[in-house]
């Protein structure tokens, strides 16, 4: 981690500088994901940059070493503007420059020492501490790879990969009901990615939940119940979406069986109508 100092960890991240902690989190997800150990074990590459996400993600989530950080970097910054600010004649001069000034700029460079030394004492506590966020990070990953794992498994053969898994939720309307979107989003991201919810705004007293996988959808309709005085009725609505698709590729043989037939009929009605002129020809000639 003491190669951190020497990043941008906000662009290794791709997020402004005064993301908060939500932000930092999705981003770090989004691109530790793809270049996790587990899934790239001959890569060297992209372990090297999922131990420099995790260093970032430990740096950035703790206020006293991000304030340290954030120091450093603007000091580092800083000096790059300067440096590429001076011009030919300038640049020449620049060690003269430096050198007359450094009594008068004494108590700047102190400052900066100090910066990088405070940064590098807060990085001694993390490691000494360990980092909440990273090690539940570090979970959310496990369990990531663990459902695509089971998605994987439990992908049948010929099954739509893009498709998204939907419950309907059913309850007892009243006026002082406990449901509505955020609660239900409330209650079903427990089990995954809640994509979207959709309450019906006519009748009342049902719902689409709509899961990013089967995994968590499987698991909500199987445990969940809602609360107590008005308990949910949650449906996987899986078996329906199939039996629309077997349906609909019935429907679509079906029509190419009638084509079929039409087509082979017109043919023999052809073959006929050229054999009766065949034999009629036949009479005439003899």
């Amino acid at each position: 981690m003491d190669k951190v100092k020497g990043l941008d960890l906000y662009l290794l991240l791709e997020v402004e500088s005064d993301a908060d902690d939500k932000t930092i989190r999705k981003a770090y997800r989004k691109k530790a994901l793809s270049c996790h150990p587990d899934k790239n074990p001959d890569n060297k590459e992209a372990v090297a940059l999922f131990h420099q996400l995790s260093d970032a993600l430990e740096v950035l989530t703790d206020v006293d070493t991000r304030k340290a950080y954030d120091n450093v970097l603007k000091a580092k910054k800083a000096a790059e503007l300067r440096t590429r600010a001076l011009d030919g004649k300038r640049r020449k001069l620049k060690d003269d420059l430096e050198q007359r000034e450094k009594d008068a700029k004494f108590q700047e460079v102190y400052d900066k020492k100090s910066d990088e030394e405070k940064l590098a004492r807060e990085i001694a506590r993390l490691r000494k501490e360990g980092s909440t966020q990273l090690e539940e990070e570090q979970e959310y990953m496990k369990r990531e790879l663990a459902k695509e794992s089971m998605n994987k498994q439990a992908q049948p053969s010929g099954a739509q990969p893009g498709r998204r898994a939907k419950l309907k939720v059913k309850w007892t309307k009243s006026d002082d009901s406990p449901y509505n979107r955020e609660s239900l989003e409330k209650i079903f991201s427990k089990y995954g990615e809640v994509t979207a919810v959709v309450v019906n705004a006519k009748k009342g007293g049902s719902a689409l939940v709509e899961f990013e996988d089967n995994v968590g959808a499987n698991m909500a309709a199987k445990i969940e119940t809602g609360f107590f005085g008005n308990p949910l009725k949650v449906k996987s609505l899986a078996g329906e979406e199939e039996k629309q698709d077997e349906q609909s590729k019935t429907s679509q043989n079906m029509g190419s069986d009638f084509e079929s037939i039409v087509l082979r009929k017109l043919r023999q009605e052809e073959e006929r109508k050229r054999l009766i002129a065949q034999m009629m020809a036949e009479d005439d000639n003899s």
